[in-house]
């Protein structure tokens, strides 16, 4: 590093510092070292304050852009909150609406029904049922069901079953229906869901549990007996209110202008 040095009056010549240092208590020099003192005391001064100016600077604009990060980290999670309450009001809305749907599909478990994967248990409802005009077996185990029609078998499948507080049940099922609507096409099939209203014997339906309105089972509960529900929307709602209307008052015999106003009764108890 090239060492500063300063120029002398007396000589005219330049000198290091320590040159005039070293002759400072030589009168001759005393001027010149007093004035070279006060150039790099005055130096000095200037070099420190422009770095404080620098780091002043440094620190303003490091404070600018730190205000400004935390301004659109701010608005960033305004904008998060906002679309996360936005968000949930939009859940809520969703869960209120399957809420009530699911109120309205008898698969709805209402207060205190249980979801039933473990068919075994209940294998002691399979059976026939028997109307006083149709007959359906029951196979619990194998999740199906079978209409004994006098044209074609029809057999339906267990989609979801449901037990109520009552011991009722509640299986929903889904099969082919099979008919012939005389067109001169001949034998045509069709997606059906149903839902089965079962009660156990000895069991009484205590109550709609798709209302949750209370109701007298006036059928005969010495043995297993169902009834049956239907949708018109593929399965996923049905219309529980003929199921309980038979039970409540004890069709034994399909109503006039609605075959599913009818009760079966277990054969095999």
């Amino acid at each position: 590093m090239k060492i500063k040095k300063y120029s002398s009056q007396k000589t005219r010549a330049q000198h290091t510092y320590q040159f005039f240092k070293d002759r400072r208590n030589d009168p001759a020099w005393q001027e010149d070292f007093f004035r070279v003192k006060a150039i790099r005391r005055r130096n000095f001064i200037l070099k420190v304050g422009l770095i404080l100016c620098i780091l002043l600077i440094c620190v303003t604009v490091y404070n600018i852009n730190q205000t400004d990060t935390d301004k659109t980290a701010l608005n960033n999670n305004v904008k998060q909150s906002s679309s996360s309450i936005e968000s949930s009001i939009a859940n809520s809305n969703s869960s209120s609406r399957v809420n009530h749907q699911v109120n309205n599909q008898s698969s709805s478990t209402g207060q205190g029904s249980i979801i039933i994967n473990d068919y075994s248990r209940y294998t002691n409802y399979s059976g026939n049922y028997d109307s006083s005009d149709n007959s359906y077996y029951l196979d619990v185990e194998k999740g199906t069901l079978t209409y004994n029609g006098p044209e074609k078998q029809q057999i339906y499948y267990f989609d979801k079953v449901i037990l109520h507080p009552d011991d009722s049940l509640v299986i929903n099922v889904h099969g082919n229906y099979h008919y012939n609507a005389y067109d001169g096409n001949g034998e045509q099939s069709k997606l059906m869901y149903l839902s089965v209203l079962l009660a156990p014997a000895n069991k009484k339906i205590e109550k709609n549990w798709q209302t949750g309105l209370n109701i007298e089972d006036e059928t005969d509960f010495s043995k297993n007996r169902l009834a049956f529900a239907t949708s018109y929307d593929n399965g996923k709602t049905f219309n529980m209110e003929t199921a309980y209307t038979v039970f409540e008052k004890g069709l034994t015999t399909s109503a006039e202008g609605n075959s599913d106003l009818e009760l079966f009764y277990s054969s095999t108890d």
